[in-house]
C-alpha cells in the first residue's frame, strides 16, 4: 500500500524528555508526505520561560526534518489542556495524534489521566506510547484480535517495522475454558483463528509470521511471549475510551504486564463508518454474472460511473489501481465474500459498491468455494488505514451463514442496505 499522508499531532508534556515520542512520529509519518506538529500546552503552573521551551521544541523538529518529515512546532496558551489539544487537531488538520503516557498503567492513572480526556471526544487515530524501555526496536509482538483498532495495530507495527527493519511476529489467542490440547473441537477452532488472520492479513497485504496459541485467558501467553520482544502493539479496547468502569480491560492489563515498551492503537474510523453509509441502494449490483474476477472488477468500477461516484475520466486511473491490487494477491475473505480494493489520490472519502453474484465467479482466493459477494472499496491514498474499520465489518458480517442466505434471496437493492443495518453501528 502506498504511504499515508499523515498530519500527527503530538502533545509534549516535557518536550525536553519526549524525544523518543518524536522519533516514533517521524518514523509513522513516512517522507516525504508525512508531517509532524509538536504542540506543547503552557499553562499557569509551567515554570519553564516560553522561549527556552521554543528552543527544545526547535531541536526536537530539526531531528525529524532531518529524516525528510516536515515538522511545525506550536506553543499555546491554556488552563485546559484538553480543549487547547482537541482545538489544535482541528487548526491543523491532523488525521492522527500521537502521545506519550508517563503515569503508571494502573486503574486509577488511567481514569485521572489527561490522555484518557483527550481520547474521549476527538476524530482521529489515536496513539499512546509508554516507554519503559530506551533503545533500537529490533522486535516487535502484536497481539490480534481481529477487531478495528486491532487491524489497525497490526498495520501500524508492520509500517514501523519496515522502517526500523525490525522483525515482526502477530499473535492470536484461541480462548478456551479448559485448554485441552487433545480436543478436536479446539484443534478446529484453532485452524479456523489460522485460516481467519490469515485472510485478513492477505487483505492488508501483510505475510508476516502469525502464531495462534490456546489459551485459558488471554494476558498470560501475550506477556509470556512479549519477553525479549522491544515493542508491544496493541489494539485499544472496543470499550476503551467510553466506559470509565472498564479502566483495566485486557489491553490495560497486558500494558501494565510486559516489560517491555507499549504501543496503544485506537482506529477513529471505527467510531463513525458503518456499511449502509458506504453501500447504498444506488451502488448495490443485484444479479451480476461476470465472466471472471477481472470481469467483475470493471463491470463494478462501471457501475460507479454511471452512478456519478467516479468521474468518467477517471475511469482508466481507478480501474488500472483496483486491477494491480488484485495482481498482488486475491481479495477473497472466504465466505463466498471478496473484497476488492484499490488507493486512489485525492479521494474525498471512502466509495464502495457491493456486487451480488448468484452464479459465483472465482476469485482465485484460497479455496475452491465460488464469490458471490464483491464489496469493491475506493479508499483515500493519503489516509488508506481508513478502510481498515470497514474490512473488519465486513468480515464480521459475511461470518453469518442466514445473512448470506438473505442477500442472495433480497430482490432489490434496499433490501440489501436493510441487511447492512444489521450490523450494530461502531
Amino acid at each position: 500500500m502506498p504511504p499515508a499522508q499523515l498530519r500527527i499531532l503530538v502533545p509534549l508534556e516535557n518536550p525536553d524528555q519526549e524525544t523518543a515520542l518524536v522519533d516514533l512520529a517521524a518514523s509513522l509519518a513516512t517522507p516525504p508526505w508525512g508531517e509532524l506538529h509538536l504542540t506543547h500546552v503552557v499553562t499557569a503552573s509551567d515554570t519553564t520561560p516560553q522561549s527556552d521551551i521554543r528552543t527544545v521544541l526547535e531541536r526536537q523538529a530539526s531531528k525529524a526534518i532531518s529524516r525528510n518529515i516536515g515538522a511545525l512546532i506550536h506553543l499555546t496558551e491554556g488552563e485546559d489542556v484538553t480543549t487547547e489539544i482537541q482545538q489544535a487537531i482541528r487548526r491543523w488538520s491532523c488525521n492522527m495524534m500521537l502521545m506519550a503516557w508517563n503515569a503508571d498503567v494502573d486503574r486509577d492513572a488511567i481514569l485521572a489521566s489527561e490522555n484518557r480526556a483527550l481520547t474521549k471526544d476527538i476524530d482521529v487515530d489515536t496513539l499512546i506510547f509508554k516507554e519503559k524501555e530506551s533503545g533500537p526496536v529490533r522486535r516487535i509482538l502484536v497481539p490480534f484480535g481481529g477487531g478495528n483498532h486491532s487491524l489497525m495495530g497490526v498495520q501500524i507495527a508492520y509500517d514501523l517495522a519496515k522502517t526500523w527493519g525490525a522483525e515482526l511476529e502477530i499473535l492470536r489467542i484461541a480462548r478456551d475454558p479448559i485448554c485441552d490440547l487433545t480436543d478436536p473441537i479446539l484443534q478446529r477452532y484453532c485452524s479456523q483463528l489460522t485460516k481467519d488472520t490469515h485472510l485478513q492479513l492477505e487483505l492488508l497485504g501483510i505475510h508476516e509470521p502469525l502464531t495462534v496459541i490456546p489459551s485459558v485467558d488471554v494476558v498470560t501467553p501475550i506477556v509470556e511471549r512479549a519477553k525479549g520482544r522491544d515493542l508491544v502493539v496493541l489494539g485499544a479496547s472496543n470499550d476503551w475510551r467510553h466506559d470509565e468502569h472498564l479502566a483495566g480491560s485486557i489491553p490495560d492489563e497486558i500494558a501494565y504486564e510486559v516489560p517491555c515498551s507499549v504501543l496503544m492503537v485506537r482506529s477513529a474510523a471505527a467510531s463513525g463508518l458503518q456499511l449502509s453509509r458506504i453501500f447504498w441502494e444506488h451502488t448495490v449490483r443485484l444479479d451480476l454474472a461476470p465472466k471472471d474476477k477481472w470481469d467483475a472488477i470493471t463491470l463494478i468500477i462501471d457501475a460507479l460511473i454511471e452512478e456519478k461516484q467516479i468521474p468518467a475520466g477517471e475511469r482508466g486511473t481507478v480501474l488500472e489501481a483496483a486491477l494491480a491490487r488484485e495482481h498482488k494477491g486475491s481479495t477473497s475473505l472466504g465466505h463466498g465474500t471478496a473484497i476488492p480494493h484499490a488507493p486512489i489520490p485525492d479521494l474525498p472519502g471512502i466509495i464502495g459498491c457491493l456486487a451480488i453474484c448468484p452464479q459465483g465467479v472465482d476469485f482465485e482466493g484460497p479455496t475452491d468455494e465460488p464469490t458471490q459477494f464483491i464489496f469493491l472499496l475506493l479508499t483515500p491514498e493519503q489516509n488508506y488505514r481508513s478502510y481498515i474499520p470497514i474490512l473488519a465489518q465486513i468480515a464480521t458480517l459475511m461470518r453469518n451463514g442466514t445473512t448470506r442466505g438473505d442477500m442472495l434471496a433480497a430482490q432489490t437493492p434496499s433490501e440489501i442496505t436493510a441487511i447492512l443495518k444489521r450490523l450494530p453501528a461502531p
